[in-house]
């Protein structure tokens, strides 16, 4: 006689198996839109808490997609291999590389060039940016407190050049943070160090700080992403 042993699952275990079940019975099939946070909780009778976790790791699976200002909504049947995990991961490593290059220099120029207006929308986008209550939020208030920065450098190219990024920087952000990489547990201190820390370098005209700043904030971010072995192109 084969016993399997009980196992004990936690409440987001459970919900994120009830939500697998709704996808994959058809209940909610793929381009279906997620009933919001408060309903899901009510629907899985669990906390918001619980319930953002769970639709946290279907994300990360690539079986759910978050649409800032629109909600999530199923993209697949089931969890993406390996494989494309591991491909978007590439990919959203490359788009922190550049991102890191043009960040950095532009924290340095933010440094020489900010005026007080730059200054106090700095603040009030780190205050947005500490008070963002989900995942998707937190990606948009980081977002624009670094277009803030950017445009603190007074360079209109540099602007336009970041701009015409924010789709690949949103969707590589919405990777990070569902996939839990570097802006969860401990490191998440850090990072909103770091965030503080750039706003004061920026603030004091001092730009070797900002620059400095900036590095340990997406570096870290980097270090998490980097693909064991990358193919030159």
């Amino acid at each position: 006689m084969t016993v399997r042993p009980v196992r004990h699952r936690s409440l987001v275990e459970e919900a994120t198996a009830e939500l697998r079940r709704l996808i994959g019975t058809g209940e909610w099939p793929v381009g279906s839109k997620l009933p919001g946070e408060v309903e899901l909780s009510r629907l899985l009778g669990v906390g918001r808490t619980t319930s953002r976790e769970a639709v946290r790791v279907l994300i990360a699976d690539g079986q759910l997609r978050a649409r800032q200002g629109s909600g999530t909504y199923v993209a697949a049947v089931s969890p993406v291999s390996r494989f494309d995990r591991e491909l978007r991961r590439s990919e959203t490593f490359h788009v922190y590389e550049v991102r890191a290059a043009l960040e950095v220099e532009a924290g340095r120029l933010a440094a020489q060039r900010r005026t007080e207006e730059d200054v106090l929308a700095l603040r009030a986008a780190l205050a947005a940016r500490d008070a963002a209550a989900d995942p998707i939020e937190l990606v948009e208030a980081d977002l624009e407190l670094h277009r803030r920065v950017v445009r603190a450098a007074h360079n209109p190219v540099l602007t336009r050049l970041f701009d015409s990024l924010l789709d690949a920087l949103r969707e590589a952000g919405g990777y990070v943070v569902a996939a839990d990489h570097p802006h969860a547990g401990t490191d998440q201190d850090a990072i909103t160090g770091a965030h503080h820390a750039l706003v004061e370098a920026i603030a004091a005209g001092d730009p070797t700080a900002a620059a400095e700043a900036t590095g340990a904030n997406l570096i870290r971010t980097l270090d998490q992403l980097r693909p064991t072995q990358t193919t030159p192109h």
